[in-house]
């Protein structure tokens, strides 16, 4: 930096008024800029070239969709499975399973090893190959860690489908969707375990 510093006073010379380590201190502070903040890191951001999602997004979705990928309920076996990038653990007629890394960097790498402590569960279920009923359960480390989850998911059901309504010890939307009474459900489980765990539940009245 004082070698180009020097080169820079040799062709422009610097202004009198300028003290030489304000003059230092901007270039290195507009060199770092360029490279998000003044440590060189992206500031903690998303990284949309290397595909990040926020962790309420990898669970249920960014809002497109019903749920993650899938377009609406009552969709057949094959799409659910073509909408995962993962084959499924537990297969039959009527049901899909799946147990996933909650990989929010690298959320298309799928084949890795599971966190035993922090991961997530869904299971699919079908009725004459349809889509009725999508059941996920979010297990974590501590239940604090479960609480503040749950607080940020009931953040973005309510801003999706309005008030929740108590039901039980579960919070239910209740919305409607191309003719369809559809509902989710969101229940914090923690204290009936040694960790943190939620339960989600996508279902259709009709």
């Amino acid at each position: 930096m004082a070698i180009f510093v020097i080169l820079i006073d040799a062709i422009m010379p610097l202004p009198k008024s300028i003290p030489l380590i304000l003059y230092v201190i901007t270039l290195t502070f507009l060199s770092s800029c360029r490279n998000g903040r003044p440590d060189g890191s992206n500031g903690g951001y998303a990284d949309k070239k290397k595909g990040n999602i926020s962790l309420v997004s990898l669970l249920i979705g960014s809002g497109n969709f019903y749920f993650r990928n899938i377009s609406r309920p009552g969709e057949s076996l094959e799409d659910v499975k073509k909408s995962e990038k993962k084959a499924p653990d537990e297969t039959d007629s009527n049901y899909l399973a799946y147990t996933l890394n909650m990989d929010t960097l690298h959320p298309d790498s799928v084949n890795g090893d599971i966190d035993s402590v922090n991961f997530f569960t869904i299971a699919y279920n079908f009725e004459q190959q349809k889509l009725t009923e999508i059941d996920e359960d979010v297990f974590l480390a501590t239940d604090s860690m479960a609480a503040n989850l749950y607080s940020r998911l009931s953040g973005a059901f309510t801003a999706r489908y309005g008030k929740g309504n108590e039901a039980g010890d579960s919070m239910v939307w209740s919305y409607k969707s191309e003719g369809k009474n559809l509902n989710v459900s969101l229940s914090d489980q923690s204290p009936e375990y040694d960790y943190g765990k939620l339960s989600l539940v996508f279902y259709s009245e009709d």
